[in-house]
């Protein structure tokens, strides 16, 4: 039976290079002996068949989003079944052109829900299924002399309305922890590469290097809007053994439901974790290996993740109050009016997670509500 490396999501907003990159991702990692799959956009497929919530008998647009979430599920499920009847030792890459979570972007969050749960769905559930999630940001974002609508008779975009859509886009996957987002400050070509070479990482590095720095904020004069319009995620971090190698198992909530992973890393003192293995694993898992090591220290924490500027934000509130900022190491820090940070602790062992974990008892913490 076949092996799927990895899952990858390409998304992003209209005429942001995707299919040059699909067809990128698809002659590189050909060249290095991967069984490349490109899941088709769904969308797409619907539109071009004539099923569409627009034009002359068109379906409501809460059908046509029904359809398109049973479709894509279906879809996806059969293909991924499929894969494994490969020969032995086939290292299978499945990519999709978009992924479940793009729909959020058409239609309100209220009535996504209402398809979820009529499906029997998890928002989370839907999140995790993807090992990776790759956004590319709109040509209208930043390189507007290369926006076009006449490579895709499925796209009816102006600018302004394809920034709306990529930005829209890009929070339906925000709370997924291993999204790139891919803009436009380089050529178009470069800008390519950058898309490969995020995936050779995930795929071939056997030590995948993380970079991050973090700050000690003051988020006292945030308005309650500000977390209105976020999800937040529940996290729990148990610490297990005692040796050099940080050996942590966390559990996510989102909306009730709750996802299961493990880590093994080494930090330094620059921001950087040297990342041996980082997995979802079942509940199941997760409680055999709470029998199998001895567990150390445990801290849970609030994380609201949010977008600015095209860079990826993650805001954790721990139970005492402390709020830290983790963001790319290069950042710009263009932060929501709110956030006041008070110091870079990116060098600060003290405030690492491990050493801020307490010995005995975890409090579960309650969304803000400012």
């Amino acid at each position: 039976m076949a092996s799927i490396k990895s899952r990858i999501v390409l998304t992003g907003g209209p005429c942001a290079g995707k299919t040059t990159a699909l067809k990128r991702i698809d002659e590189s990692l050909t060249e290095l002996g991967y069984k490349v799959i490109i899941v088709p956009e769904a969308a797409t497929i619907a539109i071009n068949s004539g099923i569409r919530c627009f034009g002359e008998k068109p379906l409501n647009l809460y059908e046509f989003q029904n359809f398109m979430l049973k479709f894509q599920y279906q879809n996806e499920r059969l293909i991924e079944d499929t894969v494994k009847h490969y020969p032995e030792h086939t290292k299978c890459v499945l990519v999709y052109d978009r992924g479940i979570m793009d729909n959020s972007a058409y239609i309100d969050q209220e009535s996504f829900e209402k398809l979820l749960i009529e499906n029997n769905l998890k928002k989370v559930e839907l999140l995790y299924h993807y090992d990776m999630v790759l956004h590319l940001v709109t040509a209208a974002d930043g390189a507007q002399d290369f926006y076009t609508l006449a490579n895709n008779a499925a796209r009816s975009e102006g600018i302004e309305e394809a920034i709306a859509l990529d930005k829209r886009t890009l929070n339906a996957w925000i709370n997924h922890s291993n999204l790139h987002i891919i803009d436009n400050s380089t050529c178009f070509d470069d800008k390519m590469n950058r898309v490969v070479n995020s995936i050779l990482e995930q795929l071939d590095n056997p030590v995948r290097l993380r970079q991050e720095r973090k700050y000690l904020v003051d988020i006292s004069c945030l308005s309650k809007s500000f977390f209105d319009s976020l999800t937040p995620i529940e996290i729990t971090q148990t610490y297990l053994g005692d040796d050099e190698y940080e050996r942590r198992l966390r559990t996510r909530t989102i909306s009730g439901y709750t996802t299961y992973s493990f880590l093994v890393q080494k930090q330094d003192l620059k921001g950087t974790s040297h990342v041996y293995t980082e997995k979802h694993i079942s509940e199941k898992e997760y409680n055999d290996l709470l029998n199998l090591f001895e567990v150390k220290k445990s801290i849970s924490k609030l994380r609201y993740a949010f977008v600015s500027e095209k860079e990826k934000y993650k805001l954790d509130i721990f139970e005492d109050g402390t709020c830290i900022l983790e963001t790319n190491f290069n950042s710009k820090l263009v932060l929501p009016a709110g956030i006041r940070i008070i110091s870079d602790v990116t060098d600060n062992k003290e405030l690492y997670n491990y050493n801020l974990a307490k010995k005995t008892g975890v409090k579960v913490l309650t969304p803000v509500n400012k």
